[in-house]
């Protein structure tokens, strides 16, 4: 006894060919690309805050700067954001061995509010005077590389990175990060 041939073994694909689903995909990168952006950002903060500057110790045979063992000049930018009862102003103070303190106030405030409404001060610090300051400061020391950027905690990201971006603008190849140590007691 024989039997017929089943209905679906001649049945022709209706419709043409099945396209690949690609929500699934499309769902991935959706995921994927948020989060490296995401640790992109993260990474950079990171990067900022390290002190990539050699030791001194752990031998290794290198000399500090000039070859002959001279030490460069400890120069010092300081970032403050608000007035405090340390004698703080808005502003830049620059510290060079061996010449007076240089203060840079900020050139104006711009009020806004935040998120919660509340109303906050921004300083806009005066960018063009540290400038002049830094270019001073390279006239006087035309083989200074090292240079100390520290910025006080109320500083906001943006005034750190162009003063950082500044002192390599003014051939300061090695601008180092410093957090100023403030005792909360």
């Amino acid at each position: 006894m024989a039997y017929r041939p089943s209905a679906g073994r001649n049945r022709r694909l209706a419709g043409g060919p099945k396209e690949p689903d690609i929500v699934p995909l499309m769902n991935l990168f959706l995921t994927i690309i948020p989060f490296m952006l995401y640790m992109l950002v993260i990474f950079q903060l990171a990067l900022v805050a390290l002190n990539f500057t050699p030791s001194g110790g752990g031998g290794g045979g290198v000399q500090g700067p000039g070859g002959g063992g001279a030490e460069e000049k400890k120069i010092e930018i300081y970032i403050m954001d608000r007035t405090s009862d340390q004698g703080l102003f808005p502003g830049f103070e620059i510290r060079e061995p061996g010449q007076e303190t240089v203060k840079i106030e900020a050139a104006d405030t711009e009020k806004f509010r935040d998120d919660s409404g509340k109303e906050v001060i921004r300083y806009v610090y005066d960018f063009q005077a540290l400038n002049e300051v830094l270019k001073k400061i390279r006239e006087r020391n035309p083989s200074q590389t090292q240079i100390s950027v520290s910025p006080y905690p109320s500083v906001l990201y943006g005034p750190l990175i162009k003063t950082i971006d500044l002192c390599k603008h003014n051939s300061f190849t090695n601008v180092m990060y410093k957090p100023v140590g403030i005792g909360y007691f």
